[in-house]
């Protein structure tokens, strides 16, 4: 009986023997892992990938249907945080290179293939993926105990402390701010943001945390959760806001204690939704409208365009112009394909069009773009 806890793990090789001595000689349980599926190409890995959601998907780089690159690139899109290990011959070596721009781990040569070597990379993807998140009393000691104990009733000098903060470190949550409390918020996902200061992560055991965001990262940071969760359906949240304060940031605090306390689990996101974003990550390459991804979830038009700009915090068009416009800025950026083919990727058959629509989102061409941002790279290495 497979671990329910354990780290997940996809394998994808057009070869038999690959996939079932990977299996076989590997000792999955020393990492923590369990292998939960194989697949013989990219088709049939994105639909073994969608069924299981793994941590950590080991792939072959040259199959039949479709190959480890564009296998690797929509799973880097559906879900940033997969860990990729690619499978590489000699002269795939290239191929190996374009893949790890796409964000994979890193690549092992089938041909002089080493136990140790994957042990290595198993390894150090175990310490990622169960990493202990950023501790609120990394940054604030002595804050933890005394904020438990607050939330639970007892009479302690923790508003003394917040005071403290709210003139000092969260003085900019005296404006706007919004506030999530998160259950199973994946490591990867603070990692985000969490360069900015204006983004605080209280965390507590687990898969319990506290999220408060300035205004301005708010649709950003819900897009993200919307998004993980079609991957990570263990992934819940609420949130409050805008909000102003240190008052306010009590009464958010304390709602979502309650709310947690109440059933044991936060209340479940709209499954619509979910559907919804679903379809439209996995159809950019399709022209779509509104009345397409309605009919595809079971939902009238308007309610379906009510629902989405509630809960997402914009218009449907508006999310599919902006997973469009990620996708071919990350094709510009990281691939040689020309511009028609990137076009065709998103939606647009026609390549001036194409030109026109992505001029007319960024200020620039795609020509100049990709060379700017290739220059940018030459600068920064």
């Amino acid at each position: 009986m497979m671990n329910m806890a354990a780290i997940k793990v996809l394998i994808v090789d057009d070869d038999t023997i690959v996939r079932r001595g990977l299996r076989a000689t590997i000792d999955w349980d020393k990492f923590g892992m369990t292998v939960v599926a194989d697949a013989p190409n990219g088709k049939r890995g994105w639909e073994e990938f969608l069924n299981h959601h793994p941590d950590i998907v080991i792939t072959d780089i040259v199959m039949p249907e479709e190959n480890g690159l564009e296998f690797s690139r929509k799973i880097k899109a559906h879900a940033p945080g997969t860990k990729i290990l690619l499978l590489s011959c000699h002269r795939d070596f290239e191929y190996a290179q374009e893949g790890l721009k796409l964000g994979a781990s890193g690549y092992l040569l089938k041909t002089i293939f080493d136990d140790q070597e994957l042990e290595h990379f198993l390894t150090a993807f175990q310490k990622e993926i169960l990493g202990t998140p950023k501790k609120m009393n990394s940054d604030f000691p002595g804050f933890q105990e005394p904020f438990l104990l607050w939330l639970s009733g007892y009479k302690n000098d923790f508003e003394q402390r917040l005071d403290e903060l709210f003139r000092d470190k969260w003085s900019w949550m005296n404006d706007s701010y919004f506030a999530y409390f998160v259950q199973n918020m994946p490591p990867t996902g603070q990692e985000m943001f969490t360069q900015s200061p204006k983004f605080v992560p209280l965390t507590f055991g687990t898969n319990l945390s506290y999220f408060f965001i300035d205004e301005s990262f708010h649709q950003e940071f819900l897009a993200y959760l919307t998004e993980t969760k079609v991957v990570r359906p263990d992934l819940n949240w609420i949130h409050a806001g805008p909000l102003s304060g240190k008052e306010e940031w009590m009464k958010s605090v304390r709602g979502f204690h309650h709310a947690e306390r109440e059933d044991g689990h936060l209340h479940r996101y709209p499954m619509v939704i979910l559907h919804a974003v679903e379809y439209i990550v996995r159809n950019l390459s399709n022209p779509m409208t509104v009345s397409d991804i309605a009919e595809e979830v079971g939902m009238s038009r308007s309610h379906l365009s009510t629902l989405f700009k509630k809960k997402m915090g914009g218009s449907i068009h508006s999310f599919i112009e902006k997973k469009r416009l990620q996708l071919s800025k990350q094709l510009l950026k990281e691939s040689t394909v020309n511009i028609q083919e990137i076009g065709e990727q998103i939606g647009i058959q026609d390549a001036k069009y194409f030109s026109k629509w992505f001029k007319r989102c960024t200020g620039f061409p795609p020509s100049y773009y990709r060379i700017q941002q290739k220059d940018d790279e030459k600068l920064t290495k």
